[in-house]
């Protein structure tokens, strides 16, 4: 059994490659519209990465209709197509330690091997400088989609 340091090591151009245009996509609706709703990306078992959306039907929506939607689109996605990996980028505030709340983009990623990743780009708006991105740190996290449960690992 593989440990997740090591998968971590092995999985880690494939997170990378899922998640940077959903970094840079995230980070350009920031500077463009102040916020961004839910959106994903899957990487096909052929290692192609398409980007996904999800739509409430109406007009305005928000990140609280969305979310629940992308999931259950990605959850069906994940049934009906061979996808290696999945991931979720959405908005979210987290508490750094030693520092006041923080605005960030997450990016979710889940990989069929089992391996589940958080990535955080942390950012501040400052009437001065515009945005400011911190660096990206990531963490073992538990899925949310959970589009590979009881899959082959």
């Amino acid at each position: 059994m593989t440990d997740e340091k090591t998968l971590y090591s092995e999985l880690k151009p494939q997170i990378e490659s899922v998640a940077t245009p959903l970094i840079n996509f995230s980070m350009q609706c920031l500077r463009d519209r102040g916020d961004f709703l839910p959106h994903a990306a899957v990487l096909t078992a052929h290692g192609k990465v398409e980007l996904v959306g999800a739509h409430s039907g109406r007009e305005l929506a928000n990140a609280a209709e969305i979310l629940p939607l992308l999931h259950a689109g990605l959850r069906t996605l994940a049934k009906k197509r061979a996808l290696a990996a999945l991931a979720v980028a959405e908005s979210v505030t987290i508490m750094l330690p030693g520092q006041l709340a923080n605005q960030a983009i997450k990016v979710l990623f889940e990989h069929r091997r089992g391996l589940t990743v958080s990535l955080y780009v942390p950012y501040e708006k400052s009437p001065q400088q515009g945005l400011i991105f911190s660096p990206t740190f990531s963490m073992l996290a538990e899925p949310e989609v959970k589009a590979f449960q009881g899959t082959e690992r």
